[in-house]
């Protein structure tokens, strides 16, 4: 009798070991996929457009000499405020009125013989019509005449050349702004074309973007902007669209835009990396979902819905990206609980077990 018992009692052993129905299997008590869903509904977005561009002053002018000579005196330091007009840089002018005086005297020189050839021209008039000189004699008095104006005329822009000269020895600003830089030092010898100093006006600044030919036709001139820098955290500069390019760069093949910014207080700066964003397009009454929430199937895309305790697989048609949302165009409607966690790991078909349900993301 026992040994028709024990093979009973190892049969026993075994069945306890068995699966149990709806329990014990690998997703829990219930065999059910542990999920997470959103329900959808209908809202307001607003498609953005952000480039990256670098800060510069709205005026940056180089300012150089334009006579040859050693530097006198320098008037400015950098961070200066100065006015158009204002004289940054002094050269030495000896040479400069030298040659002012130079051309001054060829000026008179030049009056006298013009005044000489215009009293034997009209002497030869006289004579030509009583008809005591010929023709030729009165040709060559008119000829004589004519080249004393225009030696006359040269002689006076060169007189002209040199004050010029002479007043180019006082370097001046030709912008209202600030000094950026001082690249001489008095003793200095300049020739023309030197850069001497440069100022800015950075009251307004620009930031020059490219954009992308996704980008470019939702871009508009005069569209507002909104600026951040990353060395400026937290604060956020208003601007506007001054021009975008109607041709692309050949090297980087975007379109180039101008954003120009008021910075009344000076806090941005050339040189700072600023990031642009420009509100391309709002968008009412449509459904957004998370981009992540989006699966693909068969080469379409595709989101989990759970009417009840089953994932299903419905394909959807998505239309604009909006941040890190995307417009589905077809395929949900407002209510719908979408997966938002877990469809990883889910069939169609697949039963689930709702383990959050989130609200609707937020607005971005």
């Amino acid at each position: 009798m026992r040994k028709l018992f024990v093979p009973v009692l190892v049969l026993s052993a075994f069945a306890g070991c068995g699966p149990r129905g709806s329990e014990g299997d690998e997703h829990g008590v219930t065999g059910r996929v542990p999920i997470e869903v959103s329900v959808v509904s209908r809202e307001t977005a607003v498609a953005t457009v952000t480039a990256v561009g670098t800060v510069a002053p709205r005026e940056d002018v180089v300012v150089s000499a334009e006579a040859s000579a050693r530097v006198l005196e320098v008037l400015v330091t950098v961070g200066d405020a100065v006015d158009a007009g204002d004289v940054l840089v002094r050269l030495d002018p000896e040479l400069s009125e030298i040659s002012v005086r130079q051309a001054e005297a060829q000026s008179l020189l030049a009056d006298v013989e013009l005044g000489d050839a215009r009293v034997n021209f009209e002497r030869a008039e006289k004579l030509l019509a009583s008809g005591d000189i010929a023709e030729a004699e009165y040709e060559a008095a008119e000829r004589r005449l004519k080249s004393a104006r225009a030696n006359s005329l040269a002689a006076d822009a060169a007189c002209l050349a040199a004050l010029r000269q002479l007043k180019n020895t006082e370097v001046t600003s030709p912008i209202s702004g600030v000094v950026a830089f001082v690249y001489v030092d008095p003793g200095f010898l300049v020739a023309v074309g030197s850069p001497v100093a440069q100022v800015i006006d950075d009251s307004v600044v620009r930031i020059d973007i490219g954009l992308s030919q996704d980008q470019v036709a939702d871009v508009r001139a005069g569209e507002s902007a909104d600026v951040r820098v990353r060395a400026l955290p937290g604060r956020v500069f208003h601007g506007r669209i001054e021009y975008v390019g109607r041709r692309a760069d050949d090297r980087t093949r975007t379109y180039p835009a101008r954003v120009i910014v008021r910075n009344e207080d000076g806090a941005l700066r050339g040189g700072m990396a600023a990031e642009v964003t420009v509100a391309a397009h709002e968008f009412s009454d449509v459904i957004l979902i998370d981009r992540d929430w989006v699966i693909e199937r068969f080469g379409e895309p595709a989101v989990f819905v759970v009417p009840d305790t089953i994932a299903v697989l419905r394909k959807v048609t998505l239309g604009q990206v909006v941040g890190d949302r995307v417009i589905v165009a077809q395929g949900l409607a407002p209510g719908e609980r979408v997966v938002s966690v877990g469809s990883e790991q889910l069939t169609d078909g697949a039963p689930v077990e709702v383990a959050g349900l989130l609200p609707q993301s937020p607005r971005r």
